[in-house]
């Protein structure tokens, strides 16, 4: 007799090893469920919220952590963490849906994660385009059009130039070019409206005419609004639209894709604010409430992708964090996009100067990937697109939870 331990990565590799013992079909849709483990976190709980929870949890063969004083109610609130199989998640689901105390909507939010962490409900659609990132990496080629951004600035300053690099980029296997006419580097200055509808308008009507998909990398809602008019397909906004609130509305009229990044401040000051009491927990609030708002304005769900802002008003140290945990965010059901290209992250780990961060960037690529980012944003598209590809071998076989219990 000989005892191993299996890797399950995906419902695919579950079936799979049930079929080679002989599993019943009806005992493998039972049982897929059961081989999955997942640990949910609650937040802002009451004692009284908590303590169901827990009693619940518990009854059924999971586990739950509240706050030492939840029990006794010596706190006002008190977060939760759960663990358990997947099968488990979703009888407590069943439960809470008989319970007082407002549980039964909590119910509906912890499905909604279970299903987002394992169903992956991850099409992201432009104007007049989609891209399923369950099937394929979408690889971003990044285009800025400035003579300041910290690794390409000035070289492709013209439209000749910029459009050139595009054309090579789509031949290299990119999906979406996205075009920025303002540098968001630590310690960038501001650019003036005109001067940026100068630099990008030229390069995103060229493209459009050659039937190449672009999005546009700004922070103003009268650059996207011209950008969408001359076939933009997403606007990548890196303040999430904090900084103009005109910017929710151009993207919910022209039905346009919409990014989401976390940031704090502005780039030229951003890196005094990259202290966190809990970086994950911050990051995936912000986001989450971000996709709120832009729900508020009629934005669907599957126009926005969701960015937690590699470099931006983060030290190195929670770059790498994010990175290692960026399965996270899975659960907020929507495309992860990563952009570590070349960033000065990397310096620090490595001491490298920015045109020798290649090979260390797509190592970053790779992890991202292999844990859930769907979109990738990078300078260098050809190799990207390989190690993406190969990825996407390697893992990319999930079978929907739904599915996967027949």
């Amino acid at each position: 007799m000989r005892v191993r331990s299996l890797e399950i990565k995906s419902h695919e590799d579950a079936r799979l090893e049930m079929e080679r013992i002989g599993v019943d079909p009806a005992g493998i849709r039972l049982m897929t469920p059961k081989q999955f483990h997942c640990n949910l976190k609650l937040e802002g709980l009451t004692p009284a919220q908590a303590n169901v929870i827990k009693q619940d949890m518990l009854s059924i063969g999971g586990e739950a952590a509240i706050a030492k004083g939840a029990v006794s109610c010596e706190v006002k609130t008190t977060g939760c963490i759960l663990s358990g199989t997947v099968k488990q998640f979703l009888r407590l689901v069943e439960k809470l849906k008989l319970q007082p105390y407002g549980l039964s909507g909590l119910s509906v939010s912890i499905n909604e994660a279970v299903e987002n962490l394992y169903s992956g409900r991850l099409i992201f659609k432009g104007r007049t385009k989609k891209w399923d990132t369950r099937v394929r990496t979408v690889v971003m080629g990044i285009l800025n059009v400035t003579p300041d951004s910290f690794f390409d600035g000035g070289r492709f300053f013209t439209k000749e130039r910029a459009v050139e690099r595009a054309l090579e980029m789509m031949d290299e296997g990119a999906d979406i070019i996205d075009i920025g006419g303002e540098s968001t580097r630590p310690g960038s200055a501001a650019v003036e409206k005109e001067e940026e509808l100068r630099r990008v308008l030229p390069v995103v009507e060229e493209l459009a005419k050659r039937g190449i998909p672009a999005s546009i990398d700004t922070t103003k809602s009268g650059v996207a609004e011209e950008a969408l008019k001359r076939g933009a397909e997403a606007v990548n906004d890196v303040s999430a639209m904090t900084k103009d609130e005109k910017m929710a509305e151009v993207v919910s009229r022209y039905s346009s894709g919409l990014i989401l990044m976390h940031s704090r401040g502005t780039p030229a000051a951003m890196q005094k604010y990259s202290n966190y009491d809990d970086l994950m927990a911050e990051i995936f609030g912000y986001l989450s409430e971000r996709m709120d708002y832009a729900h508020s304005f009629g934005i669907e769900a599957e126009k926005i992708v969701v960015d937690p802002g590699i470099g931006f008003a983060k030290s190195a140290a929670d770059n790498l964090e994010i990175i290692r945990r960026m399965a996270e965010f899975k659960t907020l059901g929507r495309p992860i996009l990563i952009g570590t290209s070349r960033k000065s992250f990397i310096e620090k780990v490595l001491n490298l100067p920015v045109d020798e961060r290649l090979s260390a960037t797509l190592a970053t690529v790779a992890f991202a990937v292999q844990n859930g980012a769907g979109i990738v944003r990078v300078h260098d598209v050809k190799e990207a697109r390989q190690a993406v590809d190969i990825i996407d071998a390697i893992v990319k076989k999930e079978t929907p939870l739904s599915e996967a219990e027949g």
